[in-house]
């Protein structure tokens, strides 16, 4: 499953734009294409409307409509690897432990990201290997 340049294809989600914009560039910086979306009505219909060929999605696991939007993602898409970014501490999140023990059928793999905590300084070298890692 890759783009029609043949590089792979992530589907990023986000309520955050500048976020998820700074998502595209370090997967870019990695040679995979991204989608981006603010959110999850939008990515649906993307995905219905254009045929991606999505292999990694990243999702905010806190917006409106993620848990139903992976269900539906997982079985459009077998073998789908998930990265879940929410916006609270991993403690403060009920949907995310879930998720990693117990992702729905059809998702290969699912990964934790903590976001940097607003002021936090972020190394884009310490991202980019952290999404590496969990692509590989």
């Amino acid at each position: 499953m890759t783009a029609r340049n043949g590089s792979a294809l992530a589907l990023i989600i986000d309520d955050d734009l500048g976020f998820l914009m700074w998502l595209g560039e370090l997967f870019a910086s990695l040679g995979w294409q991204s989608v981006p979306s603010l959110h999850c009505r939008q990515a649906l219909a993307l995905t219905k409307q254009f045929d991606l060929p999505i292999r990694t999605l990243v999702i905010n696991p806190e917006l409106r409509g993620a848990k139903q939007l992976l269900a539906r993602l997982a079985a459009a898409y077998p073998g789908l690897r998930v990265v879940l970014i929410p916006n609270a501490p991993v403690c403060h999140t009920g949907l995310s432990p879930s998720l990693r023990q117990a992702p729905p059928r059809g998702i290969r793999a699912c990964s934790l990201l903590e976001r940097p905590a607003p002021g936090e300084q972020v190394s884009r070298t310490e991202w980019v290997s952290k999404i590496r890692k969990m692509l590989s």
